[in-house]
């Protein structure tokens, strides 16, 4: 198997496009003893974040992934999860591990978090660490400043103490002195949409990769939109009537997307830039219990497949739901922080801690209600 780590050096980091061929102007030059019936451009291989694409360029031998042979000039994705093998013509060609992401994953850490609104402190004293490949659920009462952490985290706001770091190659990046760096990697979900209601999905998802990637071809633009509307769970007959119905609005009087569709509809919107980092407010919220844990199954899977780092406000989920996240940060009124670690040991410390049980109830109500007794009880 001829490895391409081997030749001219491609680069580990960022985007690229690179022909393959025999001719000399190709970035990856093989002879027609390495590679019988290797044309003079025979492919182009194109990396965009931590997306691999391939594209045979007209060669008569043809481009193969699993022995099936590639449409001539048709752009087609290499998943490294379920692509065994590659070839050129009749030759094998090894791809490095390391082609398949174009940057380093992202995990947060802060320090001590302080924030105050008009005197008042609505956050006092709370810090995440948050690794990738993981979920983290923020929980508590409505009105104890959830959405005002993940605005700390984010970059929207700026702490009044403290600091948010994006922690890359073991380096700390500070988000609010440095955020056009950070930017790119970061996809944040707010509560209120801020989808066009004229639109239809897919011309919204259209202009979102047209506003970030002005380079990108047209047909990598359909393929993205596609993989990453696929990637949310709909299937090609119920992906087709998605992508070219209205996105809509009780506003606006334009009847369009079902409450679960447009959850899925603004998830779309922060996936298909491809970050690294998901920080996600109430993604749930006026969804039925189904549709509330189909998202977050679905987050689960991308999380775990895109080694993501991923934090959500949460208010009430399901059993099932919350078992889903890794880490529980629990916050009260007044902005402080109850209890921060694995959602797994999260009942146990409350039932040691006040001396109650919990048999069969679903987990997240009763520390919602243990907060509501044990801590508001004045």
């Amino acid at each position: 198997m001829k490895n391409l780590k081997k030749y001219k050096s491609i680069g580990l980091n960022g985007d690229f496009e690179i022909l393959i061929g025999s001719s000399q102007a190709c970035t990856i030059c093989l002879t027609e003893t390495e590679v019988p019936g290797i044309a003079k451009k025979h492919a182009v291989l194109k990396r965009i974040r931590d997306r691999l694409f391939i594209q045979d360029f007209g060669s008569k031998s043809g481009t193969f992934i699993d022995n099936r042979r590639l449409s001539k000039y048709s752009w087609e994705e290499i998943v490294q999860q379920s692509f065994t093998e590659i070839k050129l013509g009749n030759t094998p060609i090894g791809i490095d591990d390391k082609l398949f992401r174009g940057r380093s994953r992202i995990g947060i850490k802060t320090t001590s978090l302080y924030y105050e609104i008009s005197g008042k402190l609505v956050c006092n004293g709370i810090y995440i660490q948050a690794k990738p490949g993981t979920m983290t659920a923020i929980m508590g009462p409505a009105g104890c400043g959830k959405s005002i952490l993940l605005d700390l985290i984010n970059g929207y706001r700026t702490p009044n103490n403290g600091e948010v770091f994006a922690i890359k190659d073991n380096l700390s990046i500070n988000i609010h002195q440095d955020y056009k760096t950070v930017r790119e990697w970061i996809g944040y979900l707010p509560q209120d949409d801020v989808m066009i209601p004229e639109l239809t999905v897919y011309q919204s998802l259209n202009y979102c990769l047209r506003l970030q990637f002005a380079q990108l071809n047209e047909q990598i633009r359909e393929y993205i939109i596609r993989q990453t509307c696929q990637s949310l769970g709909f299937e090609q007959a119920r992906l087709e009537k998605f992508l070219h119905t209205v996105i809509g609005s009780s506003e606006s009087g334009i009847r369009g997307l079902s409450g679960g569709e447009r959850k899925r509809a603004n998830l779309a919107h922060e996936l298909i830039s491809m970050p690294l980092v998901l920080l996600l407010d109430e993604p749930t919220s006026g969804l039925s219990s189904v549709d509330a844990d189909k998202i977050v199954r679905l987050l689960q899977k991308l999380t775990k497949l895109d080694d993501l780092t991923t934090i959500a406000t949460i208010h009430q989920p399901s059993k099932d739901t919350f078992e889903r996240f890794d880490d529980l940060l629990l916050m009260n009124y007044g902005g402080i922080m109850v209890y921060y670690g694995p959602v797994s040991k999260a009942v146990t410390y409350f039932e040691s801690i006040t001396k109650t049980t919990n048999t069969d109830r679903n987990p997240a109500e009763y520390l919602l209600e243990i907060l509501d007794t044990l801590y508001n009880a004045n």
